[in-house]
């Protein structure tokens, strides 16, 4: 294999793996957009539906990915239950700040907690896997070898994209989620019912998670802990793409994983992280709006 063709290799394998960044951004960039929740229980809401999926493949032979049909419905149940037993209360007690209260990130950040730690209890530290799903293996273009899953993953992301951009731009429910993300107090005098938007952003950000999850089952392995690094670039795709930006997060999640692929080809993966926190920090200082910037959805 040649050095060209060994980078360009690294570049499409950076794009498919952008592609997962991708979409377990989406639902946390839905989130932060409309309610302004930083949901540091990211990760771990990500992992719970994992596991779902993983138990289907295990227990019923359910592919991972025909398993989403299941998983994201039950997510979007637990993210509207999660928002309307929880986070609600929450506004209603704080309702006065003119930003969002305090509480509800020190909330979450508990909520990840416990999430972690149960899962901890239940499953122990051990390491699971997916073995046998219809999209494994690899699939040729060319000189260029690709692996299935991350295609198939490329593919969830830009429907997932489209999808939510065309719901939040051409719908009667889009137009009122939009108008409760860009003034809470106007759409309520308006009669928007703004808890229950809320509540249904909150269901649709963990369905969306929930598909990045049960996507990621096949090449993946499943600990506890296993959102936490994807939580974290989650985080900086939404930061570098812009807040509230969905075509954005599409855009830094592939910008993010070429970049670490890449630097890892020329040097390895801790040097190919640490240059993409560095190219993040530059970027976000010249442009604190991110790449398709916007605080407004």
């Amino acid at each position: 294999m040649t050095e060209a063709t060994a980078i360009t290799e690294a570049i499409v394998t950076g794009i498919l793996l952008g592609g997962l960044y991708a979409v377990i951004a989406l639902g946390l960039n839905l989130i932060f957009g409309i309610i302004r929740v930083i949901n540091f229980a990211h990760g771990s809401i990500m992992v719970i539906f994992m596991y779902l999926g993983f138990w289907l493949w295990y227990l019923l032979g359910i592919d991972p990915y025909v398993g989403m049909l299941i998983v994201v419905p039950i997510a979007f149940g637990f993210g509207y239950g999660v928002q309307h037993v929880f986070i609600r209360p929450m506004f209603m007690r704080e309702k006065s700040y003119v930003v969002e209260p305090l509480g509800v990130l020190l909330l979450m950040a508990g909520f990840d907690m416990v999430i972690s730690n149960s899962a901890l209890q239940a499953f122990g530290a051990r390491v699971w896997y997916v073995y046998g799903s219809a999209f494994m293996g690899t699939v040729h273009v060319g000189f260029l070898t690709m692996s299935k899953q991350r295609l198939v993953v490329v593919l969830v992301v830009v429907l997932l994209t489209v999808g939510i951009h065309w719901l939040l731009n051409h719908t009667n429910l889009g137009n009122r989620i939009r108008a409760v993300g860009q003034n809470r107090e106007a759409a309520a005098i308006c009669g928007i019912n703004v808890h229950h938007i809320y509540a249904l952003t909150f269901g649709l950000g963990c369905a969306v998670t929930a598909v990045g999850g049960c996507a990621a089952l096949p090449f993946m392995p499943i600990t506890p802990f296993a959102g936490m690094g994807l939580a974290l670039r989650a985080f900086v795709v939404v930061i570098l793409g812009g807040l509230g930006s969905i075509p954005g997060a599409l855009l830094a999640g592939i910008i993010i994983g070429v970049m670490e692929i890449v630097g890892a080809h020329f040097t390895n993966s801790s040097i190919g992280s640490i240059i993409v926190f560095a190219i993040f920090l530059v970027i976000i200082v010249s442009r604190p709006k991110g790449l398709m910037g916007t605080i407004e959805v």
